[in-house]
């Protein structure tokens, strides 16, 4: 995501120079490239030219947004996710603080745009 910001408005990247710079396999982003793109943070572009770009502007897509994709959620605990799941729940006093930190983090990666990022070097 970070090439394709780094790029954004110069045309479509294809996966293998992608793959090539960034230190890891062809295959790995084409697993990740189709997640991205079902949520609508990169798009394909076909043809002798074709690649993939970013599909809004690197100042429109979070950290929290790419992670959400291929994570899901970042959880600090289990239980933040599945009540059920300890019997403890109702009566933690961990998981209130938990609840706080995990806002917090989620708040953070929201705030760290593409765009931001790649101004960060």
């Amino acid at each position: 995501m970070l090439d394709l910001a780094r790029n954004y408005k110069k045309g479509p990247l294809i996966l293998k120079d992608v793959a090539k710079k960034e230190l890891v396999s062809k295959k790995y982003l084409e697993q990740i490239v189709i997640k991205l793109i079902k949520a609508n943070l990169v798009k394909s572009i076909r043809g002798p030219k074709g690649g993939y770009v970013l599909n809004k502007p690197p100042g429109k897509i979070s950290t929290f947004d790419i992670y959400k994709t291929l994570e899901e959620k970042l959880l600090l605990v289990a239980c933040l996710n599945n009540p059920a799941i300890c019997p403890l729940v109702k009566s933690c006093e961990a998981r209130v603080v938990y609840k706080k930190i995990q806002k917090d983090i989620d708040n953070s990666l929201s705030k760290y745009t593409l765009k931001r990022v790649v101004k960060l070097k």
